[in-house]
């Protein structure tokens, strides 16, 4: 028991350095990137750099996200590779520990790893991108990003038909109020109604229209009907939280958020797919530190004569082709030639497979 618990730790302390390196270079390859611009844009409105760094920083969790698989990879190639190199796998197999006993503190890394991808891509990366959005427009603007949103449209389906949509100029959310507001309603995909009104408040539980007309249709003529408050509730699902929600991009929202998003939007097709790709996507870019974890260990191991040049240059290719299956399952999914699911998978699949077996192969 004592000589596994050594074992353990001897590889996780080999492992630890190169994966930090990992971290370091390419989040920071992203972050560098981003800054050159941010500098630019700061000196063509007269902020200060150090306001540049700042919004750069507030992207570095975002990268972060893509950068962990990468360098558990990267990590546990040089690692490995050099263990392998140095011919320490063969004294550890002739103390009588095999593949899979040897390689178990790798995957367990790569599952820590994993939790901590999901949690950044979940909490972290959310905040950080709506921060660096309100410091961005207050950048350029000079100003505070306001709280009222213009141009709200809000679209209602059920059993895959369109059964109402809601135009405001403005939606206040400390108020939780519209103005300028038209609403139509739909039977049968066919309009039903039109009321324009001049505001739309939230009490009772309720939206309520103030100040306006209703025009009401049917086969043979119309009818306009004037009120200075609808007597009936307007009939549709949102709530103030769910307006502010629709607002937001994917990237803004935790895997909570994005879920709450779908099930609002279900039944709107397209929108709904690219949605849905990228909650799965919210798992799965993350689980990749584990199936980098199980494949560079396959591969370290499998290649006694593997060096630091080999490992380097080995995790550079294979994340390079596990991006273009990331960005073709993803292209394929919003197409809808795939399920979304599967869009976001993909890349997951073809590569954990590859690992699985490697990894049979040198445990036999």
């Amino acid at each position: 028991m004592k000589l596994c618990s050594i074992l353990d730790r001897y590889i996780l302390s080999e492992l630890i350095l190169p994966f930090v390196f990992g971290v370091v270079a390419f989040a920071g390859i992203f972050v560098a990137a981003d800054l050159v611009y941010l500098a630019r844009v700061a000196v063509s409105v007269g902020a200060s750099f150090f306001t540049a760094i700042d919004l750069a920083l507030m992207k570095f969790p975002q990268m972060l996200v893509y950068a962990l698989p990468m360098a558990t990879l990267m990590g546990v190639l040089l690692a490995l590779g050099k263990m392998s190199q140095n011919s320490e796998f063969i004294a550890i197999q002739a103390c009588g520990q095999g593949f899979w006993r040897t390689i178990r503190p790798v995957i367990i890394f790569g599952f820590i790893i994993t939790l901590l991808g999901i949690f950044v891509n979940d909490v972290l990366a959310p905040a950080a991108i709506v921060r660096y959005e309100r410091l961005f427009y207050e950048m350029v603007n000079k100003k505070s990003m306001p709280r009222i949103t213009r141009n709200v449209l809000l679209e209602d389906y059920e059993g895959g038909k369109i059964k109402s949509i809601i135009y405001a100029a403005e939606f206040n959310p400390d108020t939780n109020d519209f103005t300028n507001v038209s609403y139509f309603s739909f039977a049968d995909g066919k309009p039903s109604s039109t009321t324009q009104a001049k505001q739309m408040i939230w009490s009772d539980e309720a939206w309520y229209l103030i100040e306006g007309r209703t025009t009401y249709y049917n086969e043979l003529s119309t009818t306009e009907m004037t009120f200075q408050r609808s007597i009936q509730p307007v009939p549709i699902q949102y709530k103030p939280k769910d307006v502010s929600l629709q607002q937001k991009k994917p990237e803004q929202m935790g895997i909570r958020e994005l879920k709450e998003r779908i099930d609002l939007l279900q039944g709107e097709g397209e929108k709904i797919t690219k949605l849905l790709i990228e909650y799965y996507q919210k798992i799965s870019v993350p689980f990749a530190s584990l199936i980098f974890a199980l494949l560079g260990a396959a591969l370290a191991v499998s290649s006694p004569r593997s060096g630091s040049a080999r490992g380097f240059g080995l995790s550079i290719a294979i994340v390079f082709l596990y991006y273009i299956l990331l960005t073709l399952a993803t292209v394929l999914g919003e197409g809808g030639h795939i399920p979304p699911f599967l869009a976001a998978w993909f890349q997951n699949i073809i590569v954990g497979i590859w690992g699985v077996r490697l990894a049979y192969k040198r445990g036999r």
